[in-house]
């Protein structure tokens, strides 16, 4: 599991205690979790060289503390950069990010919380702003929680994910519709809970639809967090999605391996 740094820097002696622990950390485990307000630039620098070195994840959380070249240091040294539209929104700094990052397997994963289509003078993205970031690699992260998505734009930024290798990566809440199944089929990672969508044995088939259209490249994941027949849940998962339970369902495991960049942060996320 990954492990956070608690608390926030108050003095020299707090930063050097936790300093030298950030580095034991940062190269252990299955990687380290830290917020970019939670050490000085320096030390963070340091651990994500150690994690690097050692073949770990290093997950910096941007608070928006740091500017737009120190984030490029930490990315070159192997710092993945999580960050959203509400803290950064400056696609052409991201961009330069994501470039300083490349040789070292870093990755700049953006939440994009506002409008696919942001009115003139709003101050955010514009459409053709967040294709550019996924084209030049960025991974797009997004959910239909706060506002409706469209899915013509949504397929238009899968299909820009195959210029630069950005993944794009779909939390929808409400029932299952068809255009879910183009989404996976055009290499979009889905995230679906039954929390959110009341599956039925009508929507078996669409499920499976969606399951069987996803590509090497993007995916299914099914949240379980209600009870399901346990039948249903069997053809849920031969259709190829991931599973992840948060109740208990006896003695069936369900423990895949999604690959880091399927999912925000946690599995769980915005879900």
């Amino acid at each position: 599991m990954d492990k956070e740094i608690p608390g926030s820097m108050t003095d020299e002696a707090w930063a050097g205690e936790y300093g030298f622990r950030l580095l034991d950390q940062a190269g252990a485990g299955q990687g380290l979790t830290v917020r970019d307000d939670q050490q000085p630039w320096p030390w963070l620098l340091d651990a994500a060289g150690v994690a690097r070195r050692r073949g770990r994840r290093f997950r910096l959380v941007d608070s928006g503390r740091l500017d737009a070249f120190s984030l490029e240091w930490l990315a070159k040294a192997g710092a993945d950069l999580y960050t959203a539209d509400d803290v950064r929104s400056d696609a052409e700094a991201l961009v330069r990010i994501r470039a300083a990052g490349r040789a070292s397997g870093a990755g700049v994963i953006f939440f994009l919380h506002g409008p696919l289509q942001a009115a003139p003078g709003e101050g955010a993205l514009s459409r053709e702003m967040v294709r550019e970031l996924v084209r030049a690699g960025i991974d797009l992260h997004l959910s239909n929680r706060r506002q409706p998505r469209d899915f013509a734009a949504l397929l238009d930024l899968a299909a820009s994910r195959r210029v630069g290798g950005g993944e794009v990566v779909y939390y929808h809440h409400g029932p299952l519709v068809k255009d879910l199944a183009e989404l996976t089929e055009a290499g979009a990672w889905l995230h679906i809970s039954n929390a959110k969508s009341d599956f039925t044995r009508s929507e078996l088939p669409l499920l499976r639809d969606i399951g069987r259209k996803n590509r090497a490249a993007g995916g299914l994941v099914v949240h379980v967090d209600m009870d399901i027949e346990p039948t249903f849940l069997s053809e849920v998962r031969k259709s190829g999605a991931h599973l992840i339970t948060n109740i208990p369902l006896g003695q069936q495991s369900l423990a895949p391996h999604i690959p880091w960049r399927a999912f925000y942060l946690d599995t769980t996320f915005l879900l």
